[in-house]
């Protein structure tokens, strides 16, 4: 899969770091199941940076680094940036992610924008929840922005109506989509509606893969088992038309509740 205009080639999932996967599971992500995105999210923990710096020895070109930065002010971010660097011995990572904006931080961009000029980071990522921002930033072919992680699952279903459409068919940002069991809410039996067995988090991130212009979806997996039940959302391919039907009745009563 192509990431959008960024030309880079991804997974359809990538592993993040704030669940505690360990980095022997994350290295297997990517040397046995082809996982090549990984964010690393704020605070930073040491498996993850453990597992890109081995990556790296020997892969470096192989996988798309995500350093996640929660900064509103600007200030802290070269400097996040260095120390994750150093971290996983590399001279750049693929993507700084801005985390939470619900606003285009024009200050933070900024500061992304002269770490890009040297070399520091390639491409800039936001994610947040205003989706009609989200829509606008799809649309405008001059947005310093990316690509775009934003929320959906079969709950919130949302940016059906104010993101995808906006998206050109030529050269759009790259898409990434997080909590796609909506907290683990469709995972949840008493969440369920009446007879109704709660889905996997296989089937979750099947229905988010489902859409035509999901790039990526992530995972945040806590076991190595966890992270073999998930994956095979990848080979498992687009959900039916009986599966999507079932999901989204499912989904729906949840959102009502």
């Amino acid at each position: 899969m192509i990431l959008g205009r960024t030309g880079l080639e991804v997974s359809r999932m990538g592993i993040a770091s704030a669940y505690g996967l360990p980095a022997e599971s994350i290295e297997k992500g990517f040397y046995e199941y082809g996982i090549n995105y990984f964010l690393w999210s704020t605070p930073k923990n040491n498996k993850m940076g453990t597992a890109l710096k081995n990556i790296c020895k020997r892969d470096r070109e192989k996988i798309v680094t995500v350093f996640q930065s929660y900064d509103h002010s600007g200030l802290l971010t070269p400097r996040s940036v260095e120390k994750g660097l150093k971290k996983i011995g590399s001279d750049y990572t693929d993507v700084l992610l801005l985390g939470w904006y619900n606003y285009l931080p024009e200050r933070v961009i900024e500061k992304a924008m002269m770490l890009k000029k040297e070399g520091k980071i390639k491409f800039i990522a936001l994610s947040g929840h205003n989706r009609k921002l989200f829509g606008k930033l799809a649309a405008d072919p001059d947005s310093p922005i990316d690509i775009l992680m934003f929320r959906y699952n079969a709950v919130h279903t949302g940016a059906e109506k104010d993101i995808y459409p906006h998206l050109p068919e030529k050269d759009p940002p790259g898409v990434t989509i997080y909590t796609a069991t909506a907290w683990r809410k469709l995972l949840n039996p008493k969440k369920m509606p009446p007879d109704e067995k709660p889905l996997t988090a296989a089937e979750c991130y099947r229905f988010v893969l489902s859409h035509p212009k999901t790039d990526l979806c992530f995972t945040g997996p806590s076991t190595a088992a966890q992270l073999d039940e998930n994956v095979s959302a990848m080979e498992d391919g687009p959900l039916s038309t009986e599966e999507m039907t079932r999901i989204r009745k499912i989904g729906k009563y949840i959102y009502g509740k």
